[in-house]
């Protein structure tokens, strides 16, 4: 099936995953007219949606230009403060911004699991452990994505995990285990990125999926559950 055009996209920030992000939008056909580092910014063009995978130094100014050119939001950076997620949840009034702390579908499928687990009865609910690794380059620990899958483990099970661990080491890119552990058995389920190709490719999908939508805050869970949703309705 021929793939429509999309929108033209903005990638603020020139490290991994901004380049990663910029090469596959080429890639999947996009334009990219926008790209900006912590040098400046290089427009040829308005953009139809901006992409954000600076750091927190710089989102003040990304918020700022979604906010004078009413640009949707992909928003990658993972360790905003509060108050600048309150910023952002200001934004979102105006504007669709999309919260994503990790663009993959591994992530999206082990948090649908993850619901699953803790959707069970309380007599065989188990008790969960969360441990992430990334190379030694990552300084913040631990990291968004495993903060968030401890988070939603307590939301759900009315418990909180035993611990959430960290390890720097290894290859790049990372990976994110929950492991669950009854009386007599464990499960454990691992997602491991080995390429940014991963996350690039689901913030390409992002900034199609929010091109043309209403203002409000929304996940990268909303955008998977859309698309799968409509892949099957495609399905005979």
């Amino acid at each position: 099936m021929r793939r429509e055009p999309g929108p033209s996209v903005g990638v603020i920030g020139g490290g991994r995953l901004g380049n990663a992000i910029a090469g596959h939008a080429r890639a999947e056909g996009l334009s990219v007219v926008l790209t900006g580092t912590r040098h400046g910014r290089r427009p040829t063009g308005t953009p139809d949606v901006v992409i954000d995978a600076s750091g927190p130094g710089a989102q003040e100014e990304v918020r700022e230009y979604c906010e004078r050119n009413r640009t949707p939001l992909i928003e990658c950076v993972s360790n905003l403060d509060d108050r600048q997620w309150d910023e952002l949840h200001v934004l979102a009034r105006t504007v669709p911004v999309v919260r994503a702390a990790n663009l993959t579908l591994g992530h999206y499928l082990q948090t649908r699991l993850l619901r699953e687990v803790a959707a069970l009865p309380e007599a065989l609910r188990p008790r969960a452990s969360v441990r992430e690794r990334h190379p030694v380059a990552k300084a913040h620990r631990p990291s968004a994505t495993a903060v968030e899958l401890g988070r939603t483990w307590s939301r759900l099970s009315g418990g909180d995990p035993d611990d959430v661990s960290s390890l720097r080491g290894g290859l790049p890119v990372s990976d994110h285990e929950v492991m669950w552990t009854w009386r007599a058995e464990t499960l454990s389920l691992c997602h491991s990125v080995g390429s940014l190709e991963a996350a690039a490719a689901g913030a390409v999908a992002a900034a199609r999926w929010v091109h043309g939508r209403k203002a409000g805050m929304e996940s990268m869970d909303a955008v998977y559950e859309d698309l799968l949703h409509h892949h099957a309705a495609e399905c005979p």
